[in-house]
């Protein structure tokens, strides 16, 4: 786990751009910094080491020097694509799980990218041919950034050093903050900058110096794409075929030449994390629990984590998260977060990532299992009339009417903020769902795949963990295990009413009832516990007097700002603290609380 830059067709001082850009990500790679250039190409990279602590600092390149790649992320199969390699003539300086890259370059051209089996946004440069390419792993794990302006290419793991190089124009993308004041997170491709986009998953980008260049992104991976072979299976051929898969994506995920821990939230997901997990380890894998502190909306989870810590008898610890955390963090988080995002689920994240990093260098996680397996209530519209609902008035662009149904109401978005667009009138992200070859509720999981889970649940762990340089992997989402999941029959997912049936099929051999068949309980924090009366104060103020009010991009008087409560409130306030703590030059607030912006 790293972070990435790099610059192509730029005809000034390369080495000052590349310096200016590393030192924006160094919590991203606090171990080594490394740069390569070639005439206007240059990229470079902060290093977390992960594989090989002696020789594997990046840029690796091939054997004559004449191919060079800067990875953030994990290459799970390095050890067997290592072996295919060599038996083919190629020459390894290191023992990296990244210069196995640059060989399947040379023997296989760009497509060679289709073996790795890994998470991963990265660069190659091919000497030669004087050709860049640009690389985003098929589910969106690891992040990448780009910006196109004036003929020069920029990318980045980060928006800030891109934003760093002082070429690019950081005006607000209205369509992309419309939809964090809907959804509370901006979607692939936007990011909240005009000139900035994010990289789709699956996709490559092919830069060359022969004239003006084109910017393009080639899918490499379709999830739509049915895995070879199909999967008209039964539900115990079904369950065996991805238990095997499973296996052996907690097999390879583990390799590490650092310590490893699991985060155990007692829910379905991770907790099968830790039993698959527990399967490859010849000491007890560390595990790690967040719990909410006097919180009424969420029920306490500790009994079931505890559960399954004891069963595989792990080395487990918890820890509390609290209104009080919530108050001294959020400024922190937001720099890290780079774009306005208002899951709450960030700093549970951070507390028991900040508690992780003492012990590990890498967290595996369950991410993932929800989306794949129909998780959540709207994966069955039968049983989902709020969801039909809300679908509905989204589709036809009144999502403001979502607000008055089923939450507290104030004024439509298109009031307070005269710049947003709703859903009808901004650019559209892909939706995989329309296309995806299944029924409705297999189409519905694809959505959240390609989107929710994309765009809010990887992102925040990628942001998160990172903001104390720790590396988050994500043994369920296998693109081999995706790809089984996702195109089986929904009937298998969901069963006379009854979420993720087949998953739990799977893991009955391996989880007491307990876990496996209590009420589901998501990861989110409760804000109305959050939100007393001081906190909602400490809000108010700072919507009161902040730069979305000053910059007139916010138009609601003060005696009706004093009325603003729950998400509402948080939105706006969140929105208004991003443009203030991110869109300006300075280093992480890491000693600020809410109180010091109002």
């Amino acid at each position: 786990m790293c972070g990435i830059f790099g610059y192509f067709n730029y005809k000034g001082d390369g080495n000052s751009m590349l310096q200016r850009m590393a030192n924006r990500q160094i919590h991203r790679g606090p171990d080594s910094e490394g740069f390569y250039t070639d005439g206007a190409f240059g990229f470079g990279i902060r290093r977390l080491s992960i594989i090989d602590l002696v020789t594997g600092d990046q840029p690796i390149h091939n054997e004559d020097e004449t191919v060079w790649v800067v990875c953030n992320g994990e290459i799970y199969n390095y050890i067997e694509l290592n072996e295919e390699l060599r038996k083919r003539g190629h020459v390894f300086h290191t023992k990296s799980d990244v210069e196995c890259i640059v060989h399947l370059y040379e023997e296989y051209g760009i497509k060679g990218i289709e073996k790795i089996n890994g998470m991963y946004g990265l660069a190659l440069y091919d000497n030669k041919k004087k050709k860049l390419f640009l690389v985003r792993d098929r589910l969106g794990v690891k992040p990448l950034y780009y910006s196109y302006v004036n003929g020069i290419l920029l990318f980045s793991s980060e928006l800030r050093s891109i934003i760093a190089t002082g070429l690019v124009d950081i005006s607000f993308d209205w369509d992309a903050i419309s939809y964090f004041l809907d959804q509370l997170y901006i979607p692939t491709p936007f990011s909240p900058f005009l000139s900035i986009r994010k990289m789709k998953p699956g996709h490559i980008m092919e830069v060359t110096d022969d004239g003006p260049s084109l910017i393009e992104e080639k899918p490499y991976w379709d999830i739509n794409n049915i895995p070879q072979g199909g999967v008209s299976l039964s539900e115990n051929e079904a369950v065996e075929k991805l238990t095997f898969l499973l296996n052996d994506s907690s097999r390879i995920q583990l390799r590490a030449d650092v310590p490893i821990c699991v985060f155990l939230s007692g829910g379905i997901d991770s907790s099968a994390v830790v039993a698959f997990a527990s399967m490859h380890v010849s000491k007890p894998l560390r595990t790690f629990h967040v719990y909410f502190d006097g919180a009424t909306q969420k029920l306490d989870e500790r009994e079931q984590a505890r559960m399954v810590a004891q069963r595989y008898g792990t080395d487990h610890s918890e820890v509390s998260v609290g209104r009080e955390d919530f108050k001294r963090l959020m400024p922190r988080l937001i720099w890290h977060l780079e774009e306005p995002f208002g899951d709450l689920a960030v700093v549970p994240t951070f507390i028991i990532s900040e508690m992780a990093r003492k012990d590990a260098t890498v967290c595996l996680n369950g991410s993932g299992g929800d989306e794949l397996f129909g998780g959540y209530p709207h994966h069955d519209p039968r049983f989902n009339m709020k969801g039909l609902i809300v679908g509905a008035l989204e589709g036809i662009g009144m999502a403001h009417h979502v607000r008055t149904a089923f939450g507290k109401y104030v004024w439509p978005w298109s009031k307070l903020f005269p710049e947003y667009r709703d859903i009808r009138h901004r650019k559209q992200p892909e939706d995989k769902g329309k296309t995806f070859p299944g029924d409705r509720r297999n189409r519905l999981m694809a959505r959240d795949i390609d989107g929710y889970l994309q765009s809010n649940v990887l992102f925040l762990l990628d942001k998160i963990a990172m903001a104390v340089s720790l590396e988050g992997r994500v043994p369920l989402l296998d693109h081999r295990f995706v790809e089984m999941a996702s195109h089986l029959s929904s009937q298998m997912k969901i069963k006379n009413g009854e979420r993720k049936h087949i998953f739990k099929k799977i893991l009955e051999p391996y989880l007491p009832g307990e876990v496996l068949y209590k009420k589901k309980e998501g990861f989110g924090a409760p804000l109305m516990d959050w939100l007393d009366d001081e906190t909602t104060v400490i809000l108010r103020k700072i919507i009161l007097n902040g730069t979305l009010k000053k910059e007139k991009m916010l138009c609601l008087p003060e005696k009706d700002i004093n009325s603003l409560a729950g998400w509402d409130l948080w939105k706006i306030a969140c929105l208004d603290l991003w443009s203030n703590i991110v869109t300006k030059p300075g280093d992480c607030p890491r000693n600020n609380t809410l109180m010091d912006y109002t």
